[in-house]
């Protein structure tokens, strides 16, 4: 592995354009530890700094992930979804939920969480819940629910149905839209610690509002999404 100091290419994108031919080439096979900073610094001849900066590059590709304690290792084939299946209140029966429940509970709604549900409900339903991808987590999801409009709601419907069916068939809200914010976030302490990503990874920070047919905000969600493995794509037809 070599590169050229006397380019005027910065030092770390020859590092990453090394690196990433030998994920795209098979050369690092997927699944695979790559060199720690410490021996690529080496093995390049350039500084840890340089080496962390392509790695980082590379992480927010999706060519590589770390996991915290672990190193950092070579991503599979990034599983590609619609994004509009995460906002679309048309919902399956698969029989399948793939989440790990951490926490449900009721709670004082604070300042914020009355705002985001333009709402002066007193009381929230706060689900946080991890999707589950190849037994490692994808997804976390911090939803909140106003008592007032699902005052029945417990811990067995979250485990056993989707959240949309649960407000439809158990609360027979009529549903009307959900809209989706979507941003970059750097992922710490509890987000990094469930994702099991190393503090400081970049994630996708979205944020849902859904609507019923009344334009009343039903259920508001935060999720923090690992970009290595996932990629969203949208259609548009003509």
């Amino acid at each position: 592995m070599q590169i050229n100091k006397g380019l005027h290419v910065p030092l770390y994108r020859q590092v990453e354009q090394v690196l990433e031919e030998k994920v795209k080439t098979g050369h690092w096979e997927t699944g695979s530890q790559v060199p720690t900073e410490q021996e690529l610094s080496d093995i390049f001849e350039v500084s840890t700094i340089t080496v962390k900066r392509a790695i980082i590059e590379l992480v927010n590709k999706g060519y590589l992930y770390r996991q915290r304690g672990k190193g950092t290792f070579v991503s599979g084939s990034l599983k590609e979804q619609d994004i509009n299946s995460i906002i679309s209140l048309k919902t399956e029966e698969s029989g399948e939920h793939p989440h790990e429940l951490i926490s449900f509970s009721l709670n004082v709604a604070n300042e914020e969480i009355r705002e985001k549900l333009n709402s002066d409900t007193l009381k929230v339903f706060n689900v946080v819940r991890l999707k589950i991808e190849n037994e490692e987590p994808s997804a976390l999801e911090y939803t909140y629910l106003p008592y007032s409009k699902c005052p029945d709601l417990t811990q067995e419907d979250i485990n056993n149905e989707l959240i949309y069916n649960i407000l439809e068939k158990k609360f027979f809200i009529a549903l009307g839209r959900a809209k989706l914010f979507i941003k970059p976030f750097i992922a710490q302490d509890e987000i990094a610690d469930l994702l099991k990503v190393e503090p400081g990874t970049p994630v996708f920070e979205w944020e849902r509002f859904t609507y019923t047919k009344h334009e009343e905000i039903i259920e508001y969600s935060k999720f923090y999404v690992r970009q290595d493995k996932q990629t969203y794509y949208t259609e548009v037809f003509f």
